[in-house]
């Protein structure tokens, strides 16, 4: 039974991951249409960034919170930014 929900929680975490990749690209598109055609470069970079820096912050902070410590510690604490626990 730990496997199948080890499984159903990894393919709900990939899909929710899908709906915010696919976000992104609306909302930047979505803010580029409010401002003048000479901003519209900048404005999508912006977003680019804002992409990268929330996925590296996720990958360091948010990935250790959801897979980390088993209860011995803080959530997550020994283990910020790698996958030497993931023991999948």
């Amino acid at each position: 039974m730990n496997d199948i929900a080890l499984s159903l929680d990894t393919v709900w975490m990939l899909l929710a991951a899908m709906l915010v990749f696919f976000m992104q690209p609306g909302f930047a598109l979505c803010e580029a249409g409010f401002t003048r055609s000479k901003n519209t470069a900048n404005i999508l970079f912006k977003n680019f960034v804002d992409f990268m820096f929330g996925s590296l912050l996720f990958w360091f902070v948010g990935f250790g919170f959801m897979f980390g410590s088993d209860g011995a510690g803080f959530i997550g604490a020994p283990n910020w930014g790698d996958l030497s626990f993931y023991k999948g």
